[in-house]
């Protein structure tokens, strides 16, 4: 057995004679794909005159004895090169394989199309594709071994893909050669695996709070996927020739120091801060999480804010001395991080990453008490929670008939209060004395909220009964968890 790890160009990489394995996939690029491509490789070669473009890796099976070369990973990015390059330059190279499957080539006639019409758009700008563009050639003459590496590259799913195109594209966007070095450190270091080797910070930060926070409005909300996700932090950013950053209005950088007004009510006076102000916790950037996006340098402060904002509320490794967040942080810990469905935890954060970014730590910790107001009734009542759980929990159906969810609620409000209202009026109610087994999940965080509250001073009277079949929890003051939140923010615990 032989591997060889090269670097060629297009060019190089077409000499070979492939081949398209039967059992591989479809060639399913649609034309979003084919356009993001384009556009990429426009975008490069105007800006990068001369110097190559890299394609990623591509996997090959060396059959010997058929002198040929099975592509294991890279046959869409190949189809699709194949039909620039005879659009646009009419080079033809042979490629074997079975092109008689309707869906592969419903694809391969649209693409062609489609490339024949940006050309027609786009004749002023030329695109140097077999020389300029360069690939990682893994070569093994085992079959075998090509998947191996195939499920090592791929093994990470499409989410941690995701953020490696945003790396990628919005490095390209920045101008300065010492702020691109400087951004890629700081990138890399956000992006260590956390404690479960599972998912890393910024797949967290991007699939669980950043889109869902900007996409999940009205009663349109739906889960992600890397082409949402790449849609919104790619395409939809605005383009950026100069590093420049978008900044606008927020809890952080409210342009006066005293808010009362001068007795002449007909003359308002603010006192102005100074206009340069060095900001060295990240958590203050000037920025908001629905605000458009530059491009570029823009992209990566926006990140850096987001992502030092999530590690602050739900993994901050030093105690604050601030009481709110100290308070914030019991309530996460003893019954958020551990023992609660993930749809559940990742709705609970998401919403207080939203109102932190509103509001700060003001009543932050009277938010996250209401929060779990709704979703542990969610919990109570529900034997089962699933995606869809979180979905009904914002697109609920009262009589109102509201189309705002509680993600706008935050967003639009003008006091915390208006928060909790609606919180308060959206939350399923429990009825009295509800049963419950002793083992099983809703169990589990019937417990973990008890003994939290109890830490406050406040018993909701668990007691057992036995029945002819399981051992239940009666809960005699479920139905009164509200008097709960209550009586500890009065007592101003």
């Amino acid at each position: 057995m032989s591997i060889n790890v090269n670097i060629l160009t297009l060019k190089e990489l077409l000499e070979k004679q492939l081949v398209i394995p039967e059992y591989q996939r479809f060639y399913v690029w649609d034309k979003e794909n084919v356009d993001d491509l384009l556009n990429d490789l426009k975008d490069f070669f105007l800006n990068n005159e001369n110097e190559e473009y890299y394609l990623g890796t591509v996997i090959l099976h060396n059959d010997k004895t058929n002198k040929k070369y099975n592509i294991i990973d890279g046959q869409q990015r190949i189809l699709t090169l194949l039909i620039i390059l005879y659009v646009f330059e009419q080079q033809k190279y042979n490629i074997e394989g079975k092109f008689n499957n309707k869906i592969t080539m419903q694809n391969i006639r649209n693409n062609y199309k489609y490339v024949k019409e940006y050309l027609d758009n786009n004749q002023n700008n030329k695109i140097t594709l077999l020389n300029n563009i360069i690939f990682t050639e893994i070569e093994t003459d085992s079959e075998d071994e090509a998947f191996i590496f195939f499920d090592t590259q791929n093994g990470r799913g499409v989410t941690l893909d995701a953020i490696d195109y945003l790396k990628s594209y919005h490095l390209r966007a920045i101008k300065d050669d010492d702020y691109r070095d400087i951004i890629a450190e700081d990138w890399d270091q956000n992006n260590r695996y956390n404690k479960n080797k599972k998912h890393n910070n910024l797949n967290i930060l991007f699939n669980e709070i950043l889109w869902k926070a900007r996409r999940w409005t009205g009663r349109n909300i739906h889960y992600e996927n890397i082409k949402e996700i790449k849609r919104e932090f790619e395409k939809n950013t605005k383009h950026n020739d100069n590093d420049q950053c978008l900044y606008y209005t927020n809890i952080e950088n409210i342009m006066y120091i005293d808010k009362n007004i001068t007795k002449d009510i007909n003359s308002l006076v603010f006192n102005i801060k100074e206009k340069n102000i060095k900001i060295k916790d990240k958590k203050y950037y000037p920025f908001k999480i629905r605000q458009p996006i530059m491009e570029g340098i823009n992209f990566f402060l926006y990140t850096n804010k987001y992502n030092e904002i999530y590690k602050y509320l739900f993994y901050n490794d030093e105690i604050s001395d601030e009481y709110e967040i100290k308070k914030f942080n019991k309530l996460y810990t003893d019954i958020y991080k551990t023992n609660i469905s993930k749809y559940l935890k990742s709705l609970f954060e998401l919403l207080c990453v939203v109102y932190y970014d509103k509001y700060g730590e003001k009543d932050l910790f009277k938010f996250a008490l209401y929060c779990d107001y709704l979703i542990g009734n969610y919990r109570i009542l529900k034997a089962r929670i699933s995606k869809e759980t979180i979905i009904k929990i914002l697109k609920f159906d009262i009589e109102e008939k509201e189309t705002d969810n509680l993600l706008d609620i935050i967003q639009m409000s003008f006091e915390a209060d208006e928060i909790i209202k609606f919180i308060d009026k959206i939350t399923p109610k429990i009825k009295e004395n509800i049963d419950i087994k002793k083992s099983g999940v809703i169990s589990k965080y019937i417990i973990s909220y008890s003994n939290f509250i109890k830490d406050k001073g406040i018993d909701i009277n668990i007691t057992w009964m036995k029945d002819k079949k399981n051992i239940k929890y009666k809960m005699n003051k479920l139905k009164d968890r509200k008097n709960s939140i209550l009586e500890i923010i009065s007592k101003g615990q």
